[in-house]
């Protein structure tokens, strides 16, 4: 993350591992499946929250999100490597035997807010939980 976990965030200084850490954290917290082998849907979500660039609360650094579309759906690089490093340092478990799922490490969950970005910016909140709603539903397969 870009600094101490104290300081606060806006959605013109939050940099895309502290959104995505946000999400995460929240997804897991309302038990909403997150996929990790196939990376496709979490893409998909990305590619998507780019494209809605008059939405407010949206954080700058989607416009510097970069896109290949050398397959089936747009994939961000940036996005991927910052996945996996979730996974190599401990901050999510992929337990299960098929590594297809994703949940926040026990560890981390029992840090509570000190594992989470401060956010003190009421669009960036909103932002944040339309963005849980969509990758609800998509992850869900709804």
């Amino acid at each position: 993350m870009n600094g101490a976990i104290t300081d606060k965030i806006s959605a013109k200084d939050i940099s895309l591992g502290e959104f995505v850490t946000l999400l995460v954290l929240r997804l897991d917290n309302e038990r909403v499946p997150m996929p990790f082998q196939n990376e496709e849907k979490w893409h998909r979500l990305f590619y998507k929250l780019k494209t809605e660039r008059e939405k407010q609360g949206r954080p700058g650094f989607f416009d510097k999100l970069r896109f290949d579309w050398d397959g089936r759906y747009p994939r961000c690089q940036d996005l991927s490597e910052y996945l996996q490093s979730l996974h190599w340092n401990g901050f999510i478990s992929v337990a299960n035997p098929t590594y297809d799922r994703l949940s926040v490490d026990q560890d981390v969950k029992d840090l509570g807010d000190k594992a989470r970005p401060n956010v003190q910016d009421e669009q960036l909140e909103q932002f944040l939980s339309d963005t849980i709603s969509k990758a609800s539903a998509l992850f869900r397969g709804q």
